[in-house]
């Protein structure tokens, strides 16, 4: 494949956005792995034009940003497995959506996007028929499932601070309160 990136020109966020707000905002987790084929024919009314055009290539400029490069990636991708379901052509682009995917992750773009973001734009990976973007997919996927359990390790501290005291020790300055003496022996070993 050429290098598209040398000469892109930035399209308007309009259609990058609706992209977005239709995967990331109208749909849920249920929509995305539980809906299957009950899905396809909206993907097919809203999007189908705009698929084609990614697919001849139209649309490699959306790559210049994290953001543009994950709606280009779920065109690409998902929206491929909506409106080609149980054809070839369903998978027809997985070589484009893979190229923009490992591009983005060498430039450091997905780290600038949120959890769920990142989940579709290593999606490609996943799909690949090729060890190495297998093992990608491994690593990346491995990453989010640690970012996760750091997560899920500050709402263990926060719901242990709340059995422990009943509230957060640490605000009590700013809202006026008191601290017991359990509280004030907290804050001394938290510093």
């Amino acid at each position: 494949m050429d290098d598209p990136e040398a000469s892109l020109q930035p399209l308007p966020e309009g259609e990058q956005r609706r992209v977005l707000d239709f995967w990331f905002r109208e749909l849920t987790p249920d929509h995305w792995f539980g809906a299957g084929s009950a899905l396809d024919p909206l993907v097919r009314k809203r999007f189908a034009e705009l698929h084609e055009q990614a697919s001849e290539g139209a649309l490699d400029a959306w790559a210049q940003t994290p953001l543009g490069r994950l709606a280009l990636i779920i065109v690409l991708d998902q929206f491929s497995r909506h409106i080609h379901r149980d054809t070839a052509r369903a998978f027809a682009n997985d070589a484009r959506a893979q190229h923009w995917t490992t591009r983005g992750i060498a430039a450091g773009m997905d780290e600038q996007l949120s959890f769920a973001q990142r989940h579709f734009f290593y999606m490609p990976l996943m799909h690949a028929e090729d060890p190495s973007l297998q093992a990608q997919s491994m690593e990346c996927f491995a990453g989010l499932r640690e970012f996760a359990e750091s997560l899920l390790s500050f709402a263990r501290t926060h719901r242990d601070e709340i059995a422990a005291h009943g509230r957060f020790p640490y605000r009590n300055a700013a809202l006026g309160r008191e601290n017991t003496e359990a509280e004030r022996r907290f804050l001394e070993e938290r510093d």
